[in-house]
Protein backbone atom coordinates (compact mmCIF):
# COMPACT_ATOMS: atom_id res chain seq x y z
CA UNK A 1 0.00 0.00 0.00
CA UNK A 2 1.34 3.42 -0.98
CA UNK A 3 1.05 6.12 1.97
CA UNK A 4 2.76 9.08 0.01
CA UNK A 5 3.96 9.36 -3.50
CA UNK A 6 6.40 11.95 -4.33
CA UNK A 7 8.39 10.51 -7.24
CA UNK A 8 10.70 14.10 -6.84
CA UNK A 9 10.64 13.66 -3.35
CA UNK A 10 12.49 11.77 -0.42
CA UNK A 11 11.05 9.62 2.32
CA UNK A 12 13.90 7.65 4.86
CA UNK A 13 13.98 6.81 8.79
CA UNK A 14 10.19 5.67 8.95
CA UNK A 15 9.06 5.07 12.91
CA UNK A 16 6.29 3.32 13.73
CA UNK A 17 4.39 4.84 17.37
CA UNK A 18 4.06 2.65 20.28
CA UNK A 19 0.10 2.27 20.08
CA UNK A 20 0.78 1.18 15.62
CA UNK A 21 -1.58 3.71 14.38
CA UNK A 22 0.92 6.33 12.71
CA UNK A 23 4.51 6.60 11.35
CA UNK A 24 6.83 9.58 11.84
CA UNK A 25 9.40 9.44 9.25
CA UNK A 26 11.93 12.13 7.42
CA UNK A 27 11.07 13.39 3.90
CA UNK A 28 12.30 15.82 1.09
CA UNK A 29 9.48 16.89 -0.51
CA UNK A 30 10.08 17.03 -4.87
CA UNK A 31 11.56 20.57 -5.73
CA UNK A 32 12.95 21.05 -1.92
CA UNK A 33 16.71 20.92 -0.77
CA UNK A 34 15.68 19.80 3.16
CA UNK A 35 14.37 16.85 4.72
CA UNK A 36 12.12 17.62 7.81
CA UNK A 37 10.04 15.41 9.89
CA UNK A 38 6.12 14.18 8.79
CA UNK A 39 3.66 12.03 10.66
CA UNK A 40 0.96 10.08 8.69
CA UNK A 41 -1.98 7.61 9.75
CA UNK A 42 -1.22 4.01 8.58
CA UNK A 43 -3.65 4.12 7.00
CA UNK A 44 -2.51 7.23 4.55
CA UNK A 45 -4.26 9.58 5.91
CA UNK A 46 -4.14 12.79 8.04
CA UNK A 47 0.00 13.94 7.06
CA UNK A 48 1.33 16.52 9.28
CA UNK A 49 4.35 18.23 9.11
CA UNK A 50 6.11 18.45 12.39
CA UNK A 51 9.62 20.56 11.15
CA UNK A 52 10.21 23.78 8.67
CA UNK A 53 13.12 25.69 8.06
CA UNK A 54 16.30 25.65 6.30
CA UNK A 55 17.67 22.82 7.80
CA UNK A 56 17.75 18.68 7.85
CA UNK A 57 15.80 16.90 10.24
CA UNK A 58 16.24 13.21 10.01
CA UNK A 59 16.30 9.74 11.67
CA UNK A 60 13.26 10.37 14.08
CA UNK A 61 12.48 8.00 16.84
CA UNK A 62 9.37 8.40 19.47
CA UNK A 63 9.96 8.66 23.30
CA UNK A 64 8.10 7.04 25.83
CA UNK A 65 7.37 10.06 27.59
CA UNK A 66 5.29 11.09 23.97
CA UNK A 67 8.38 13.71 22.75
CA UNK A 68 9.81 12.92 19.69
CA UNK A 69 14.37 12.62 19.48
CA UNK A 70 15.77 13.32 16.25
CA UNK A 71 18.86 14.21 14.51
CA UNK A 72 19.17 17.77 13.16
CA UNK A 73 21.15 19.92 10.88
CA UNK A 74 19.94 23.30 13.10
CA UNK A 75 22.53 23.12 15.52
CA UNK A 76 24.51 25.82 13.01
CA UNK A 77 27.74 23.84 12.71
CA UNK A 78 30.09 21.88 10.35
CA UNK A 79 32.73 19.08 10.38
CA UNK A 80 36.06 20.72 11.51
CA UNK A 81 37.72 19.21 8.51
CA UNK A 82 35.02 19.13 5.80
CA UNK A 83 32.47 21.73 4.41
CA UNK A 84 29.72 19.64 5.47
CA UNK A 85 26.66 20.41 7.91
CA UNK A 86 26.60 18.34 11.13
CA UNK A 87 23.56 16.88 12.72
CA UNK A 88 23.14 16.96 16.57
CA UNK A 89 20.54 15.33 18.95
CA UNK A 90 17.04 17.48 19.34
CA UNK A 91 13.95 16.70 21.09
CA UNK A 92 10.44 18.74 20.71
CA UNK A 93 6.57 17.71 21.67
CA UNK A 94 4.33 15.19 19.71
CA UNK A 95 3.16 18.64 18.05
CA UNK A 96 6.81 19.70 17.01
CA UNK A 97 6.21 22.31 20.01
CA UNK A 98 9.46 22.88 22.09
CA UNK A 99 11.92 22.53 19.86
CA UNK A 100 15.34 22.55 22.03
CA UNK A 101 19.33 21.15 21.63
CA UNK A 102 19.97 18.02 23.59
CA UNK A 103 23.30 17.60 22.84
CA UNK A 104 26.64 19.75 22.16
CA UNK A 105 29.32 17.39 20.19
CA UNK A 106 31.87 18.87 17.68
CA UNK A 107 30.57 16.41 15.07
CA UNK A 108 27.70 14.26 14.19
CA UNK A 109 25.00 12.05 16.21
CA UNK A 110 23.62 9.50 14.13
CA UNK A 111 20.67 6.88 14.53
CA UNK A 112 18.60 7.54 17.84
CA UNK A 113 16.82 4.48 19.66
CA UNK A 114 14.72 4.08 22.42
CA UNK A 115 16.09 1.71 25.20
CA UNK A 116 13.86 -0.76 27.32
CA UNK A 117 14.62 1.45 30.63
CA UNK A 118 13.59 4.59 28.65
CA UNK A 119 17.52 5.96 27.72
CA UNK A 120 17.86 7.02 23.96
CA UNK A 121 21.02 5.05 22.37
CA UNK A 122 22.76 6.62 19.51
CA UNK A 123 25.81 7.02 17.50
CA UNK A 124 28.70 9.80 18.42
CA UNK A 125 31.35 10.80 16.27
CA UNK A 126 34.41 11.84 18.62
CA UNK A 127 36.88 14.19 17.46
CA UNK A 128 38.12 15.88 20.72
CA UNK A 129 42.07 14.66 21.30
CA UNK A 130 41.75 11.93 19.38
CA UNK A 131 42.10 10.19 15.98
CA UNK A 132 39.83 12.40 13.35
CA UNK A 133 38.72 8.66 11.88
CA UNK A 134 38.05 6.36 14.38
CA UNK A 135 35.81 7.04 17.05
CA UNK A 136 32.01 6.19 16.39
CA UNK A 137 30.78 4.37 19.29
CA UNK A 138 27.54 3.77 20.74
CA UNK A 139 26.15 6.14 23.17
CA UNK A 140 23.58 6.62 25.82
CA UNK A 141 21.73 9.28 27.56
CA UNK A 142 18.19 10.14 29.15
CA UNK A 143 15.78 11.45 26.56
CA UNK A 144 16.21 15.06 28.22
CA UNK A 145 19.39 14.92 27.19
CA UNK A 146 20.92 14.04 30.65
CA UNK A 147 23.77 11.29 31.68
CA UNK A 148 25.71 11.02 28.62
CA UNK A 149 27.36 7.78 28.59
CA UNK A 150 29.01 5.46 26.68
CA UNK A 151 27.21 2.17 25.80
CA UNK A 152 30.34 0.65 24.00
CA UNK A 153 33.10 1.66 21.43
CA UNK A 154 35.37 3.81 23.50
CA UNK A 155 38.19 1.45 21.86
CA UNK A 156 39.28 0.80 18.69
CA UNK A 157 42.00 -2.04 17.97
CA UNK A 158 44.62 -1.08 15.61
CA UNK A 159 43.54 -1.82 12.23
CA UNK A 160 39.83 -2.38 13.52
CA UNK A 161 38.17 0.59 13.14
CA UNK A 162 34.56 0.90 12.92
CA UNK A 163 31.15 2.72 12.67
CA UNK A 164 28.63 1.73 14.94
CA UNK A 165 25.75 3.07 13.18
CA UNK A 166 21.84 1.56 13.06
CA UNK A 167 21.50 0.57 16.61
CA UNK A 168 18.63 -1.21 18.14
CA UNK A 169 17.54 -2.95 21.25
CA UNK A 170 16.57 -6.32 21.65
CA UNK A 171 13.54 -7.21 23.89
CA UNK A 172 14.32 -9.08 26.94
CA UNK A 173 17.06 -7.95 28.30
CA UNK A 174 19.92 -5.19 27.34
CA UNK A 175 21.72 -6.12 24.24
CA UNK A 176 21.49 -4.21 21.07
CA UNK A 177 22.03 -5.27 17.46
CA UNK A 178 24.03 -2.61 15.24
CA UNK A 179 25.44 -2.15 11.88
CA UNK A 180 29.54 -2.62 12.47
CA UNK A 181 30.51 -0.70 9.14
CA UNK A 182 33.85 -0.07 7.71
CA UNK A 183 36.01 2.99 9.55
CA UNK A 184 34.88 6.79 8.59
CA UNK A 185 34.28 7.45 5.02
CA UNK A 186 33.98 3.98 4.09
CA UNK A 187 30.35 3.35 3.17
CA UNK A 188 28.70 3.90 6.21
CA UNK A 189 25.55 2.00 7.24
CA UNK A 190 26.84 -0.87 5.40
CA UNK A 191 28.78 -4.07 7.32
CA UNK A 192 28.33 -6.43 9.33
CA UNK A 193 24.94 -6.96 11.71
CA UNK A 194 26.48 -7.94 14.90
CA UNK A 195 25.12 -8.18 18.48
CA UNK A 196 26.83 -5.96 21.40
CA UNK A 197 26.19 -7.05 24.95
CA UNK A 198 27.77 -4.43 27.39
CA UNK A 199 28.47 -6.44 30.13
CA UNK A 200 30.46 -8.34 28.31
CA UNK A 201 33.35 -5.08 28.11
CA UNK A 202 35.21 -4.39 24.97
Amino acid sequence: TVLLDDRQGAVQDPRVHYDGRKILFSYRKGGTDHYHLYEIATDGTNLKELTFGPWDDIEPAYLPDGGIVFCSSRCKRFVACWYTPVALLHRMDADGGNLRLLTSGLLHENTPAVLADGRVLYTRWEYLDRSVLRFHGLWTMNPDGSNQTIFFGNQQPPGRWTVMIDAMPIPGGNKVAAIFSPHHGNREHSGNVMIVDPNAGP
